[in-house]
């Protein structure tokens, strides 16, 4: 059902004291929750509930709101509901006059959410805060008209995949499943297997590889068994142990040279991506396009690339994802040497790093510098906004994440652009109670 409209008062909060009384009005987060036009989200979610059937849903406000508190300080679900209790900003932030003493909701809320409303309808909360940056001259549209444009790899949390835990934990799996069903297999390989992986491990890292292959070749072996043994007692295999059945074949038929190879059972999906690191060759997750603003260093823009293609060839979806979120046209691209060869074919002028020959004016010279400006921005995103490694489940995990962390880094943003109003508010309190109170502040701070 959809979520019920909270009334503006009621007899239990007269007695309360409300957040317009207690709060400092310009404190950064109270200034933006009243800048944000929340009625665009109950608007735009609204047929993500049914009119009539089930109980009354949470607000889209708390919901929202929520989400961006998460990515905007780097909180898990479960910490976000711990601050949140504590923290009277966060609480108004999220529509609330009166400070509440009991969680809103249970943090498994936010998952069956997120996955009700899609990462779609989740791009709404990165156009807000451009919008936001519109309306408030923190940004123009000139501005969001020049955008540099990067991908980068958002780790997934899986281990790092070896063959021999990925045997090992398939033989595991395989038996927990027959277990589950009440099926007795002939044999499990449970506790030979964990020697086993663990001897193959040992022997690659004292570089005894003969014998680490021939650990791998058990592990191959006593895979191959547990499998043919689940198929005979279990012919029609339900869809999920089907699924696992397929992914078991899958791995156990794979060779070392193969593309496209396994390197998760409970994430298929994950690639193996190299970018060229020193300190880390390979990564294992999803290529994504980060695209910012040119002058400023706003996110306008972030998508998911599915299949880990060559940059070039995403340059033409990246800048028509800027044009859906900020309504404004991108007259000019800037990226690096890595999209030669790009087959964007459309009105936007794309200068790659180092390939122009002709003369350029000053202001032109410094935008091509300002390209490099998005690595450190990627950066951020990844140590300061969860995007550095993504503890959503599948694909559209991965798209919800990178979304929400785009959008918490442009809001944590509009808070700097707030904040000196806030400065401005500490420095009247001080003088005023240096006034009243001589050379000692009413805090107890000499003068």
């Amino acid at each position: 059902m959809k979520p019920k409209s909270r009334p503006e008062s009621s007899q239990l909060q007269l007695f309360q004291a409300q957040f317009q009384q207690l709060l400092n009005h310009d404190h950064p987060l109270f200034v933006l929750a009243d800048k944000i036009d929340w009625n665009r989200f109950d608007v735009a979610f609204a047929d993500c509930y049914s009119p009539d059937q089930g109980a009354p849903a949470k607000s889209v406000r708390l919901l929202v709101g929520l989400h961006y508190l998460k990515h905007t300080f780097n909180e898990s679900d479960e910490s976000l509901i711990d601050r949140w209790l504590e923290n009277p900003y966060w609480q108004y932030f999220c529509g609330f006059e009166t400070m509440q003493h009991e969680p809103p909701l249970h943090p498994t809320s936010l998952t069956k959410w997120r996955q009700r409303v899609g990462a779609e309808r989740l791009e709404l909360l990165l156009s807000e805060t451009l919008a936001i940056a519109l309306r408030e001259n923190h940004a123009s549209e000139q501005e969001l008209s020049r955008v540099n444009v990067d991908t980068t790899v958002e780790e997934k949390h899986i281990t790092y995949p070896t063959d021999s835990k990925l045997f090992y934990r398939a033989i595991v799996k395989l038996g927990q499943a027959a277990k589950k069903r009440h099926v007795k297999l002939r044999q499990t390989y449970v506790r030979v297997a964990k020697k086993a992986s663990i001897m193959a491990g040992r022997y690659a890292h004292a570089k005894q590889f003969k014998r680490m292959r021939r650990e791998l070749k058990r592990l191959r072996t006593w895979l191959g068994r547990v499998i043919r043994d689940v198929r005979r007692k279990l012919p029609e295999p339900d869809e999920k142990l089907q699924m696992l059945l397929s992914l078991s074949e899958r791995l156990h038929a794979q060779q070392p040279t193969d593309k496209n190879k396994l390197y998760s059972l409970h994430e298929p999906e994950v690639k193996c991506l190299s970018k060229g690191k020193a300190r880390q060759r390979y990564e294992f997750g999803q290529k994504v396009t980060v695209t910012t603003s040119n002058q400023s260093n706003w996110v306008v823009g972030v998508e998911l690339c599915k299949g880990a293609p060559y940059d070039g060839h995403t340059l033409a979806s990246a800048i028509q994802t800027v044009q859906r979120t900020t309504g404004v046209p991108v007259t000019d691209a800037y990226v690096d040497k890595g999209y030669r060869g790009h087959d964007y074919q459309g009105e936007a002028s794309v200068h790659v790093a180092g390939s122009s020959k002709k003369k350029l004016t000053r202001s032109e010279k410094r935008r091509r510098k300002r390209r490099s400006a998005v690595e450190p921005k990627i950066g951020h995103l990844k140590s300061d906004h969860r995007l550095g490694r993504c503890y959503l489940k599948g694909l559209a995990g991965d798209a919800m994440n990178v979304i929400l962390a785009a959008a918490g880094a442009n809001l944590r943003k509009l808070l700097r652009a707030i904040a000196p109003a806030l400065i401005d508010w500490l420095t009247q309190q001080l003088v005023l109670a240096i006034n009243s109170q001589g050379r000692r502040c009413q805090w107890g701070m000499a003068i």
